[in-house]
Parts: structure tokens; C-alpha cells; sequence
């Protein structure tokens, strides 16, 4: 007979006892072994596909199988005893629990098998089972609470003793499957130890970010640093997500029209996609909530005074709980959606970063010419940025309007017909939200080419900021930064602006949307707008404005992804090196062949652009194995060319070029990596002890390396800052030695050592004699006196082949090369001494200025951060390292940061701001307050009406019209205080910030001492100007005004809770302790994570800048996949902070919204007390708390997020600070000081006791130098390499301030005088020629002080009139960044005129002439005698005779004078180190 349990209710639930019938009870209990098959199934047969590693059976593991066997013996057994009991039911209940019993029995020994194969081949706690075990014990709760209603513990106690033993024993199986299973029974010899958590988390872990809890509490006790983060997961790394990615977009290529975007999706699209699942959950979710609002209110009006049908108490509870399960079920959703998008993010820039990369390694020359440093800086940037945050939104496409349409739907359910008035109002908004998108695209691509335009000035400013300080240049390149960053402010003014009006739509079109849904219905419907109607519409419309609202973001998010999507597509497709160009053939030995022709080159037509006119033309030769090949000409022939023709870095236009062996390449410009001198040499190839010292000694490095500290350990500073010119040099040359090529192509190594050094290498590395004499070597010199030892030389004239041919030949053949060795060259050159062994000893080697440009303090960055990582290797490198470590600051940010900000926006606008916020939030709760009470009014009218009660129809439509204006009026005075919020925030603060800001940093970097430049990264130095500028800019406001909207917004939550139950001030406490519980946490280990992720950024783009400078030479020696690895490296070093920087976020989120869950339920919950307590209460009251509570679950989480992303983000306007606070070198300008503008009249120079040093705390590089310098007096400086030439012009212009002595130049101690009044009244010709981009006529004369006789003038007397006159603009025509559509000698000839045309009575050569062919050299040292005839002279050169017409000659060794004499006077002492260095260099007989 059927037990009572068994008769159904009538309807689905019961009234009075809320009781599903028994058949849906059973099927309940059936969910949960649907969910174990439907994904256990997949999980078995990945575990029986994976590994079978050899795991001990654990007592955890007998005691799970053990309780499986006894928790399926329940599941029968309670069924046995229903049957055995006659209590089993009849019909279509019967069926439901042989259904039941079945299915359960089967999932029970489906678990157990699992559970076996768990063990044994996964550490993870097991998904299915886990989530199986909860589900069973929830469902299993439904069916013991009709258990309990009717009482079957009295009259069936064994069923009902078996059927609590099944969920007691499922709730243990659940605890113990949550059990850690010890790792070490798992791990394979190649597993990372230190990888992260995640990867073997449970899925409650997984879901919860649990996982993060031990780095959150260790960023909690101390400030976190690299070493304390996990390794990156394999499938996050940048060799994955690059690889991966680029085998995409080579497929794309091969289509008609690429897209980056097909690329992208292609490639991320599968793992991207599972964010729908979530969101569409989350979405769904959200519009719960209104439904038991609604069902709240009904309960509340229940109870309410005119109520009339009060129900269950309990009911209010089980609805306060089923609010909160909804709500803590959608935080998890929410945060699995955003944690994907993120992830995601995160892989695309990081492909980005890396194809990025990739792909400047292979651009063609044009195309190199056409993106700049700081364009292609930016796409790694910024673009690749914008790529990744478009992924947050990116869901909100679809996710948007199916929200409206939700929302729509349940409003039309609501509020009838009416609503569409609301939708009208939305529609004729979407054309106003267009043009502000399209406008907004207009103007952010605007501001892309500006911030372009500003990096790129700045990258030129970095890279040549010694030249700038050397002809006091700061004030015209502050004037263009200046210029190029007020058009940036401008833009960001208009889009401030756009903002504002944006953000009005965002606030007017709900409210509009409301209002006009309000006033329609109040028209047209008969019945009144009672609270219930008003608060579910009130919750619905919150629910609109999220999509509404995050429209502006998302139109914003895609139209500046959009222009990055164009910039990446284009410089993607940008051409490449066409690997045509140089055909490359191997060669198998064989001992008695004929010698093999290495390189050939037939009817060779070259250009550097396509279009451009042929710069090699009727090129054809071949050079043979163990063959010298010499290559000559004057400036401009095409020497320099013809070997990158050979390289494969021009155009071809026709012909053939072929070089069968492997090639190593020595840049005229010696191109040094920022790491140790031994990398430096060995450049990625194995280290060989034996030949690495005779490469040492062959190059004329064994000295350096005794007098350097740590030997070849020691850090090359960025660019070789820390070498001498010639050491670069030697280092750049012992790099291709130590490469063991079949070719070697030397472009002019040799003009930048000196003389004697020149002879040495070309003796023990080049010449017949050296290490490479059984290579094949092609060199380009302007050496004349080594062409009689040259096996053949080709001679080139205006980009053709001269004369060709063997040395001998070409001397009778009384051609332009005879010429020019008879007027030039010495017929008779001697066999020189080992320089090690000469006079002088080892110091000849003694690097210049190197024991005091080094730095004694900060940590090595070297090629790769495992080195790092590596204690042995910090251990060896202590005191060699150059660059200064990049310090991140620890703890919280200082409140003297916070003020610096507060006074670069003006604190009087600050504080308006405040007001503004503070009014716009009373407003918006006025208008809900409002709302309330005219609805409690409408519920007592309601409620009077059906008591028999009525009103004047025309009284009431007064009413109702007088409502509508009020409501109106408070709703429009809100919209209209966002764009004042806006405004203020993005226009009157964050620009004013914005320029100040960089206005002050800016003036003091290009005030900074060298030293600063010599020891920081340009990268870092660059980092501050972008991406913290940008932070500035644009970041700042934004979360500046978030935080301030959402901080009055949970304020304004809190008091209307108060107001409506001021019990909830018990509930309050407690949440409060928590809020700041997790904040604590949150706050401590993101905001060092984030400085983390910002110093762990600038290696990423030094390394990048350092590539793009030797790409040619990375690409000669075939060394593309290291560099890409090393890049790879930094790029994973970066993630490696970022990722858990967004994990953090997550973490904090999914607590605190959380928090605001049980803020709902404290609402709902307290209102149910109340009503348990006083019998009734307010349904308009219920209906404001709990439409204030469900809005405060994100906004608590927006709030603490917007706190923590200020402290995070003021971060950049610390490390602003950091640099407007540095130490200037001294005063620009001292007024009382200023010589007469014909200072130096005379041109005297003294030196008295003269000691300095580069930085403090190091070597003395001139020790107690005394001299005088008389009037016009033409002066040659010369020592060995390292002797303190190069220091002591360094000295003249105060770039190095004395320790002790004085320097006097007409009498006036140049000490006292201001840094521009002195450098402006010298002139100096450097020995690194820089250029700038922008014209010819802008590279000589910045200031604009002169007209264009005299530049042309100067252009002549250098040699370049004629090239310059053959150019299309003239002196308007464009100089590239860098100079690179210079030749090397074209640029120091360049350098020339400007020194021609400043016409000081003081001039510096410092080796001004080193990349000068001999026969320009003559003339020029001619052009000077004549235009310098009553100046000042000093000379520094490697080149003897450039200063044997000197009236005197100062000698330089170990920074002493050693000699200063007449050339005659020294020549005459056979024992002077004058004459020495003259016999070396072949000048005497």
C-alpha cells in the first residue's frame, strides 16, 4: 500500500509546504548520475589514453573505494526495504524510482571505477566525481525534507535510516575526493617544481581562485619579487602562442586577401569561444534575480497592512536564500568568463609582442625605412595591448543586445505596450552613438600618429643625447617634443571631450528609457504604477544599462583595436628581404679541388629602394678561397654597399650573387649587445676555452681584458657605452673570427683603432699572415698602406667597378688607383713590432675611460633570464656589471605621490570635481527615493480603492504629471552631472596632469648628467615616456572617476539598507571586517605585481631596440632564432608577473562579490526579520533595498578594483617622480657668469692640476694634468688606445666635472659659467656621427640662425655640396632616423658642416675623420686648416699623419701627459712615444 509520501501534490509545488511530487524527487536524484556519465565518459578515456606512471594504492585510496562500495550497498538497500516494506509506490511513481535505483546504482559503480583511475593517473582531484558527490547530496536534501515534513522517521525508520546514511556517506566521499594527493608520486623527471598551482587544482579551487591563496598570503608578509612567482604554463609561454599564431598567419598569406583577424580567431578563437558558455550563464542568471525581487515584494505585501493573504514565513527565508545561491553561482560565472578573456588577451599580445619581433628581423630595407623605431616600439605596445583588452569586450557583441532583449522581454511582461516607448528611446539613440564611434576612431587614429610621431622624437633624443649636449642642442628638440606633444594633449582634449558626451548618452538613455516607459504607462494603463511594478523595473532597467553603458567602452575597445588591427595588417604585410637575392650554396671538401669561388657576383644592379635610382650598377667580380679581396674608393662610391649587396640587404635589380659557405660580417659602425664582453665574442656559439684565448690575442684583447674588472665577464653597457671606440671595434671583430666562417666581409674595421692597433690586427687577423689566411676575406679600408698585401683590389667610383685586379697590375696600369697610392700611400712599410711589447708596455690596451664608465653597483641583464635566475652566475659577476638595476619600489605608495598627482591636476579642481561626484550620486538616489514614494503612495491608493475609497480623475492626472516633472528633472540634473564629472576628471584634471607631468619629467632627463645615459637602458628611459605617460594620460582619469562613482555608489547602498532596516547595521560590521580583510591581501600582492609587470616590461623593449640596431648583423651570422628565443624569454619573464597580476584580480573579485551576495541576502533576509519582528513592512522599502543591494554585488567589486588599479596605476607617476627628482648636472645658464657673446676671443686653453673621474666612487680616467694652449694654436692629441683622449675633449665640455684643479679658456674658469653659455661657444666634430630625422638644413643648423648661402658654403667645404645639390629637395630633403640614408663617412661629413657653420674660436676633432677614405681626409684637414686658421685646434686621431702638420702634440698615456711637444722636437727623440707611435703607423722609414 502506497505510503503517504507518495501522494502527489496537486500542483508542481505545494503551497503551504513548498513539496515536489515524489516522481520529481526521484528524477532529481537523477541529475547528478547524468552528470557523472555525460563527463565522466570523456574524463575515463583520457585517463586510459594517458600515462600509466607507477602510484602506491594509499590508504586514501582503499578508504574512497571502500566508501564507495558501502554508499552504493545504501543507495540498494533503502529501495530493498521500500519494497521489502511494501512503501513502494504505484503507477508512474513507481516507474520514476526503478529509474532512480537503476541509474543510481550504475553511476555508483561508474564512480568507483573512476575513482580507481583517478588515482592512479591523475594528481587532480577528480571534476566529475566532485561535482557527482555534491550533486548527490544536494538532490538527495530535496526528498529528505518530505522525509522529515511527514514525519517517516517515526513509522519507516530503517528506509529512512539508510536513506540518511547515503547522504552522509556521499558528503564524506565529496570531502575525501577533495583530499590532496601527495605530487611527488606523479612528478616526471622533466616537470617544473615550481609551476604553478593551477594546473593541478581541484575544479572548486579552479572556479574559486583558491589557488592563488598562498602567493596572495606570501605577498601579504613581505613585497614580492620574481623569484617568489610561478613559472608561466607551457600553453601561456610566447614560443607557443607565437608559434602558433604565426603558422596561422603564414596560411593566411597564401590566401587573396589576408586577414589578421581570421588569423587571431584561427588561432584562439576554440579556446576563446568557452567564454560564451559562461557569459550566456551569467546573462541568464542576472534576470533571476528580478523575478524573486518580485516574488519578495509579493511576499512582503503579503504582510504588508492592506495585505490580506500572508504566507509561510519560511518561504521569505527560502527565497533570501535562493537570492544568495543565484548570486554567488553568477560571481562564478562572471569571473570564469573574464579569467578566459584575460588569458586570452594575454596569449594574443604575447604573439603579438613576438611576431611583432619576428617579423622586423626579415623587413626589407624600404620597409625598415617606412616604420620607424618608435612606430614598431608601439605596435609591441600599444597596439598589442589594445588587442588583448579587446578581448574583455569583445563578448558583449553578442552578449549586449541578447541582455536588452531579455530585458525588453521581462519589462514588456511588467509593464505591457508601454515599454516601447522605452525602446524607441533607445533606438533613436544608436545613430547619435555611431557618429561618437566614428568620430572616436577619427581621433584615436590621429592620436596614434602623434604618439608615434612623440616616440620617435624621443628615441632620436636618447640615442643622441651626448651629441645634444655636446653643441647645447636641448632647447630646439625640447621645442619639437614640445610641439609633438601638444598636438597628443590636443587630440586627448577632443577625445576627453567626445568622452564627456558619451558618458551623457551611457547616463540619459536608461533614464529616458524609464521615463518614458513610465509616463506612457501612467497614460494609457487603467492600473497604478504600485511598487512591485516599479522596483522589478527599476532592477530590469539597471540590468539594461550595463549593456547600455558598456556599449561606449566596447564601440571605444573595437574602434581603437580596429586601427591597431589596419597598423599590425600593414606593417605584417610590409615587404620583406627578398631571400632571392643571395643565392647560398654549400661546398663539400675535397683535399685536392681546385680553390673554391666563395663569393660571385655577376652583372650586379643594386638599389636600397625599389623605385629609387641604382646605387651599384655593372657590378661583376669573384673572390676565391684563401683569398684577400680589397675593396677602395672615396666617400660614397659603394663600398659599404657592396658588401650589404653581399648580405643580401639590397635590392636586386639584375644579375647574380652567390656565396657558397658560411659568412660572419664586421659592421663599419661596430654593433655591441648589452651583456657580458665573452657573450659578446662567442655570440651564441659553444665556448671554446683555447681558441677563444687565441681569438683574444689575434684581436688585440688581451690587455683590455687583464685591466677590466671581472676580465670578460664584465657587462658591456648598452650600444658598448662602456668601450672605447676601438674596442667595440676589436670586439665586433673577434665576434667573426671566433664564428669560424667560410667568408669574412670587413667594412672598414680598421678605421676606428689606431694605427698601430690597425697594423696588429690586420698582421695577426686579416692580413696573409693572420688567423684567417685560409679563409676567404673581403675588405673595405681606406688603409692604403695594407693594399700592397692584398691578394686583389677592386676599385669603385660613383657605384661602378673602377679598376680591378691584383695589387701589382693595377700600379702599371697608371690608373686613379696608382694615383692615389703615389700621392697618399708610402711605398715602404715596415714589419711591426708586437703592440703588447712595445714601449708603453700593456697600457696601450687600456680601454678609454673604462674603469670609470663602468658601474660598480647593479645587476647584470643578461641574453637570457635564466642567467638571471642563476646564483653561480651572480656570484662571478659581482662588480662587473654596468647597468644600473632598474629599482622597483616596495610597500604602498606614498601619500607624497598621491600629492604630486592631486597638484599637476590643480587641487582646487580636484576638490570641485569631488563636489560634482558627491552631487551627481544624491541626485541618482533621489531619483529611486523618489520613485519609492510614489509608489508607496499608488500601494496605499491601490489598497484604499479596493476598500471602497476614489479620487477626481483630474486631480490625479495633476498628480501624476507633477510626478513625472519631478522625476524627470532630478533625472536630467543626473545626466548632466556626468559630463561635469567627465570633464572635470578627463579635461580640466587628467590633461593638466598629463602636461605637467611630462613638461617637468622631460625637462629634467635632458638635463640629467651623462653618466645617467651611460649606465640606463635608452629602453627604460623610453618606458617612462610611453607606457607610463600613457598610464597618465588616459589611465589615470579613468580610474580616478571609477573609483569615485563607485565609492558614493556603495555608500549610498549602505545608507538606504540602513534607512530601510537598521538591523542590517549588525550584517554590515561584519562585512566590513571582511572587505577589508581581502582588500588587505588583494592590495599588498597586487600593487608589487604590478610594478613587477612594469619592470619586467622595459628589458622587453631595450632588447628590441638593441635588435633593430645590428639586425643586419644578426642576420649575417644567421642568429634570427636566437634572438627570437631570447626575446621569447623576456616576453615569458614579463607574463610571468602579469598573469598572476590578473589571476589577483579575479581572486579579489570573486571574495568580494561574494561580499556583496550576502549583502543581497542581509537585504532580503532583514526584511524578512523585520516582518517576522513587526508584522509587516513597506513593499516600496523592500523593493529599494534590495534593488540598491543587487546593483552593489559589482560595484563592491568595481570599487576595490578601481582603489587597487589607482595604487597600482600611480605607480607611473611614482616612477615620473622618480626622474623629474634626479640630480641635474650643473646650472643650463648662470646669468651673473654669461661671457660676451665673442668669448672665447683668443681661443687659449689651460689645464691646472686637472684630475676627474667619470662617476663618483670610481677610477680617476686624467690624473694632475697640466698644460696651456696658446692662442690659435693647432693642437694633435694621440696615446695609445685607452690613454684618455676621448676624456680629455670630454673634459672641455664639462660632460665629466673635475674632482679636482681647474680647466680656464681665455682666462675664465669655464666651472663657473653656465652649461649652454659654454658648450655653444665650442664646436666638436664626434667620433660617432649622429644625425636626426627631418632635413639636411635642420641636421645643421637647429636653431635656424642662418640663411642658405652659408650652409651651402659649409656643405662645399665638406665635400657634399654636389651629393646634396644631386638630391631632389635640396637641403630640405630627408634625413632618415639615424641617418640611414647616409653613407657612414657622409654622415661625419655632415657632422663636419655643422661644425663649419657654428665658426667657434675653439674646435674638437674627435677622430673626426676615422671613417674618411685618406684622399677626403687630406682635403678636409685642408678645408680646416683654411676655415679654422684663427681657431683653436685640437685634434684627436688614430691617424698619425691627420696631426703631424699640428703645431704641437700632446701625447696622452695612463690619463697623464706623457709628451706635449713640437712633431720635429719629438720625432728627433728616438726614444719618445711620439716617435714610436709614428713608426708603427708607418710614417717614418
Amino acid at each position: 500500500m502506497p505510503a503517504d509520501w507518495c501522494t502527489a501534490p496537486v500542483a508542481l509545488l505545494e503551497r503551504d509546504t513548498g513539496r515536489l511530487t515524489p516522481c520529481r524527487e526521484e528524477l532529481l536524484r537523477c541529475v547528478p548520475a547524468a552528470i557523472l556519465f555525460i563527463f565522466g565518459v570523456p574524463r575515463l578515456y583520457s585517463l586510459l589514453r594517458g600515462p600509466s606512471p607507477s602510484v602506491p594504492r594509499t590508504l586514501l585510496y582503499w578508504a574512497k573505494l571502500a566508501l564507495g562500495l558501502t554508499i552504493l550497498a545504501t543507495h540498494v538497500g533503502s529501495y530493498l526495504v521500500s519494497f521489502a516494506e511494501g512503501t513502494i509506490c504505484e503507477g508512474n511513481e513507481l516507474a520514476c524510482q526503478e529509474l532512480a535505483l537503476a541509474l543510481g546504482t550504475a553511476a555508483l559503480l561508474f564512480a568507483i571505477v573512476l575513482t580507481h583511475f583517478e588515482h592512479l593517473r591523475s594528481r587532480t582531484p577528480s571534476t566529475p566525481l566532485l561535482f557527482f558527490w555534491l550533486f548527490a547530496v544536494v538532490t538527495s536534501l530535496v526528498k529528505l525534507r518530505s522525509y522529515l515534513i511527514l514525519k517517516k522517521y517515526d513509522h519507516d525508520r530503517a528506509e529512512y535510516a539508510l536513506y540518511v546514511a547515503y547522504i552522509v556517506l556521499s558528503a564524506v566521499a565529496f570531502a575525501l575526493e577533495n583530499v590532496h594527493k601527495p605530487g611527488t608520486y606523479y612528478l616526471s623527471l622533466d616537470e617544473d617544481i615550481s609551476g604553478s598551482p593551477e594546473v593541478n587544482a581541484s575544479i572548486y579551487s579552479r572556479l574559486s581562485f583558491q589557488w592563488m591563496d598562498p602567493l596572495m598570503k606570501l605577498g601579504y608578509r613581505k613585497d614580492l619579487e620574481m623569484e617568489d612567482l610561478w613559472t608561466l604554463n607551457r600553453e601561456d609561454k610566447a614560443e607557443v602562442t607565437g608559434a602558433a599564431f604565426h603558422a596561422q598567419w603564414e596560411q593566411e598569406l597564401t590566401k587573396t586577401r589576408p586577414s589578421l583577424l581570421r588569423a587571431l580567431a584561427s588561432t584562439y578563437g576554440l579556446y576563446f569561444g568557452r567564454a560564451a558558455i559562461f557569459k550566456a550563464a551569467q546573462d541568464a542568471l542576472a534576470f533571476v534575480q528580478p523575478l524573486f525581487l518580485r516574488q519578495m515584494m509579493d511576499f512582503a505585501r503579503g504582510w504588508s497592512d492592506h495585505g490580506d493573504h500572508p504566507l509561510p514565513i519560511e518561504r521569505g527565508f527560502l527565497i533570501a536564500g535562493l537570492m544568495l545561491l543565484t548570486a554567488v553561482t553568477q560571481t562564478i560565472m562572471l569571473h570564469q568568463y573574464f579569467h578566459i578573456c584575460l588569458v586570452t588577451g594575454m596569449r594574443i599580445r604575447s604573439a603579438i609582442v613576438t611576431s611583432v619581433y619576428r617579423k622586423s628581423l626579415v623587413l626589407s630595407n624600404s620597409s625598415r625605412q617606412s616604420s620607424t623605431t618608435g612606430e614598431i616600439v608601439n605596435l609591441q605596445t600599444v597596439d598589442a595591448s589594445r588587442l588583448g583588452d579587446l578581448c574583455s569586450y569583445f563578448h558583449i557583441l553578442w552578449s549586449g543586445p541578447l541582455q536588452i532583449s531579455l530585458a525588453i522581454y521581462f519589462l514588456y511582461q511588467t509593464l505591457g505596450p508601454s515599454i516601447f516607448a522605452g525602446v524607441g528611446v533607445m533606438v533613436a539613440m544608436v545613430p547619435c552613438n555611431a557618429f561618437l564611434a566614428t568620430r572616436s576612431r577619427t581621433l584615436h587614429k590621429a592620436q596614434m600618429k602623434n604618439k608615434d610621431n612623440r616616440t620617435k622624437m624621443m628615441d632620436e633624443l636618447l640615442n643622441g643625447i651626448k651629441v645634444i649636449k655636446l653643441y647645447a642642442w636641448e632647447r630646439p628638440f625640447l621645442k619639437r617634443i614640445f610641439g609633438a606633444r601638444e598636438a597628443e594633449l590636443e587630440t586627448l582634449k577632443k577625445l576627453g571631450v567626445l568622452s564627456a558626451f558619451q558618458s551623457f548618452t551611457w547616463a540619459c538613455t536608461p533614464f529616458l528609457v524609464s521615463f518614458a516607459s513610465f509616463a506612457v504607462y501612467t497614460r494609457v494603463s487603467d492600473e497604478p504604477l504600485t511598487s512591485s511594478k516599479v522596483f522589478v523595473c527599476i532592477s530590469l532597467f539597471n540590468l539594461l544599462q550595463f549593456p547600455l553603458s558598456v556599449f561606449p567602452s566596447v564601440i571605444s575597445a573595437i574602434v581603437e583595436a580596429s586601427v591597431s588591427f589596419s597598423r599590425l595588417h600593414k606593417f605584417f604585410m610590409n615587404e620583406e628581404l627578398d631571400r632571392n637575392a643571395v643565392t647560398y650554396e654549400s661546398v663539400v671538401f675535397q683535399p685536392k679541388s681546385k680553390p673554391i669561388e666563395r663569393v660571385s657576383v655577376k652583372n650586379g644592379m643594386f638599389q636600397w629602394s625599389k623605385e629609387g635610382v641604382a646605387t651599384l650598377s655593372g657590378i661583376e667580380f669573384s673572390v676565391r678561397d684563401k683569398t684577400l679581396f680589397a675593396i677602395v674608393g672615396s666617400v660614397g662610391s659603394g663600398k659599404s654597399s657592396t658588401i650589404s649587396a653581399l648580405l643580401g640587404e639590397m635590392y636586386k635589380i639584375t644579375g647574380e650573387v652567390t656565396i657558397r659557405g658560411s659568412v660572419s660580417y664586421v659592421p663599419q659602425n661596430a654593433w655591441i649587445t648589452n651583456s657580458t664582453l665573452r657573450e659578446n665574442i662567442t655570440f651564441g656559439k659553444p665556448y671554446d676555452p683555447e681558441f677563444y684565448q687565441e681569438v683574444i690575442v689575434a684581436c688585440g684583447l688581451k690587455s683590455d681584458l687583464e685591466i677590466l674588472p671581472g676580465g670578460d665577464s664584465v657587462e658591456i653597457g648598452e650600444r658598448g657605452i662602456n668601450l672605447s671606440g676601438g674596442q667595440k671595434q676589436r670586439v665586433s671583430l673577434a665576434r667573426a673570427v671566433y664564428s669560424r666562417s667560410d667568408i669574412y666581409l670587413f667594412d672598414d674595421p680598421l678605421s676606428a683603432v689606431d694605427a698601430h692597433v690597425g697594423r696588429w690586427i690586420f698582421d695577426h687577423v686579416v692580413g696573409p699572415n693572420g688567423m684567417l689566411k685560409d679563409r676567404t676575406r673581403i675588405l673595405v679600408t681606406h688603409g692604403i698602406h695594407f693594399l700592397g698585401e692584398v691578394d686583389e683590389v677592386m676599385m669603385l667610383q660613383d657605384g661602378r667597378i673602377s679598376e680591378i685586379g691584383s695589387y701589382q697590375s693595377l700600379m702599371q696600369l697608371e690608373g686613379p688607383f696608382q694615383s692615389l697610392i703615389n700621392e697618399y700611400g708610402r711605398k715602404e712599410v715596415e714589419d711591426l713590432e708586437d703592440p703588447a711589447e712595445g714601449e708603453g708596455g700593456s697600457s696601450e690596451a687600456a680601454p678609454d675611460g673604462v674603469t670609470s664608465r663602468r658601474g660598480s653597483h647593479g645587476a647584470r641583464r643578461g641574453s637570457s633570464h635564466a642567467a638571471l635566475d642563476g646564483e653561480e652566475k651572480k656570484k662571478n659577476n659581482v662588480g662587473t656589471s654596468l647597468i644600473v638595476k632598474e629599482d622597483s619600489a616596495v610597500g604602498s605608495v606614498s601619500w607624497d605621490v598621491y600629492t604630486t598627482y592631486a597638484k599637476a591636476c590643480s587641487m582646487k579642481t580636484v576638490a570641485l570635481y569631488i563636489v560634482i561626484a558627491i552631487m551627481s550620486q544624491c541626485l541618482s538616489v533621489a531619483q529611486n527615493v523618489y520613485l519609492a514614494d510614489w509608489a508607496a503612495e499608488n500601494d496605499r491608493r491601490e489598497a484604499m480603492t479596493s476598500l471602497g475609497g476614489s479620487s477626481r480623475h483630474s486631480d490625479e492626472q495633476k498628480r501624476v504629471l507633477k510626478r513625472l516633472a519631478i522625476y524627470g528633472a532630478l533625472g536630467m540634473m543626473f545626466s548632466f552631472t556626468i559630463i561635469g564629472q567627465v570633464m572635470f576628471a578627463w579635461v580640466m584634471c587628467g590633461i593638466r596632469s598629463a602636461r605637467k607631468l611630462h613638461q617637468e619629467m622631460l625637462d629634467n632627463v635632458i638635463r640629467l648628467p651623462q653618466s645617467f645615459f651611460d649606465t640606463t637602458p635608452a629602453g627604460r628611459v623610453q618606458n617612462r615616456f610611453s607606457k607610463d605617460q600613457y598610464t597618465v594620460d588616459e589611465t589615470l582619469p579613468r580610474v580616478f572617476q571609477g573609483y569615485f562613482r563607485t565609492l558614493f555608489s556603495v555608500l549610498s547602498v549602505l545608507a538606504v539598507n540602513l534607512l530601510g532596516s537598521p538591523l542590517f547595521f549588525l550584517f554590515a560590521i561584519p562585512l566590513g571586517y571582511l572587505y577589508y580583510y581581502f582588500q588587505k591581501f588583494y592590495l599588498s600582492a597586487s600593487r608589487q605585481l604590478k610594478r613587477l609587470d612594469s619592470t619586467s616590461r622595459s628589458p622587453i623593449y631595450a632588447h628590441f631596440g638593441e635588435t633593430l640596431a645590428g639586425v643586419s648583423s644578426i642576420r649575417a651570422y644567421h642568429q634570427n632564432a636566437r634572438f627570437l628565443a631570447e626575446n621569447q624569454v623576456k616576453v615569458d619573464y614579463n607574463m610571468k608577473a602579469y598573469y598572476p597580476s590578473i589571476s589577483s584580480n579575479r581572486w579579489l573579485a570573486v571574495r568580494l562579490e561574494f561580499l556583496g551576495s550576502l549583502v543581497v541576502f542581509g537585504s532580503a533576509l532583514f526584511s524578512v526579520v523585520t516582518i517576522a519582528i513587526k508584522g509587516s513592512i513597506s513593499p516600496s522599502i523592500v523593493g529599494l533595498m534590495l534593488t540598491y543591494s543587487l546593483n552593489v554585488t559589482q560595484t563592491l567589486n568595481w570599487m576595490v578594483r578601481q582603489s587597487c588599479e589607482i595604487e597600482t596605476n600611480i605607480v607611473s607617476v611614482e616612477r615620473m617622480k622618480e626622474y623629474i627628482e634626479l640630480p641635474q648636472e650643473a646650472p643650463y645658464e648662470v646669468p651673473e657668469t654669461t661671457p660676451a657673446a665673442s668669448w672665447p676671443d683668443t681661443g687659449r686653453i689651460e689645464f691646472r692640476g686637472y684630475s676627474t673621474r667619470y662617476r663618483a666612487g670610481l677610477d680617476l680616467v686624467l690624473k694632475d694634468i697640466n698644460f696651456s694652449i696658446g692662442r690659435r694654436e693647432k693642437i694633435g692629441v694621440v696615446g695609445r688606445t685607452g690613454a684618455g683622449k676621448s676624456s680629455l675633449s670630454l673634459t672641455l665640455f664639462r660632460l665629466i666635472e673635475p674632482v679636482d684643479g681647474q680647466i680656464l679658456i681665455d682666462d675664465v674658469d669655464v666651472s663657473t659659467l653656465g652649461l649652454y653659455d659654454l658648450r655653444s661657444h665650442l664646436t666638436v666634430i664626434p667620433q660617432d656621427p649622429v644625425l636626426f630625422s627631418g632635413t639636411i638644413r635642420e641636421n645643421l643648423d637647429p636653431f635656424g640662425m642662418h640663411d642658405d648661402a652659408p650652409i651651402w658654403r659649409a656643405l662645399e667645404s665638406s665635400s657634399l655640396k654636389t651629393h646634396v645639390a644631386k638630391l631632389d629637395k635640396g637641403l630640405s630633403s630627408e634625413v632618415l632616423q639615424g641617418g640611414e640614408n647616409f653613407s657612414a663617412g657622409q654622415r661625419q661629413l655632415i657632422c663636419l658642416a655643422r661644425a663649419l657653420l657654428r665658426k667657434t674660436h675653439i674646435l674638437v676633432l674627435d677622430e673626426a675623420t676615422a671613417a674618411i677614405d685618406v684622399e677626403t681626409d687630406t682635403f678636409i684637414q685642408k678645408t680646416i686648416r683654411e676655415e679654422f686658421q684663427n681657431c683653436t685646434i685640437l685634434t684627436i686621431a688614430h691617424r698619425i699623419g691627420t696631426v703631424m702638420d699640428s703645431d704641437r702634440i700632446m701625447v696622452l698615456e695612463r690619463g697623464r701627459v706623457a709628451e706635449f711637444d713640437t712633431p720635429a722636437n719629438l720625432l728627433r727623440n728616438k726614444k719618445s712615444m711620439f716617435y714610436s707611435l709614428a713608426k708603427e703607423a708607418g710614417q717614418i722609414a
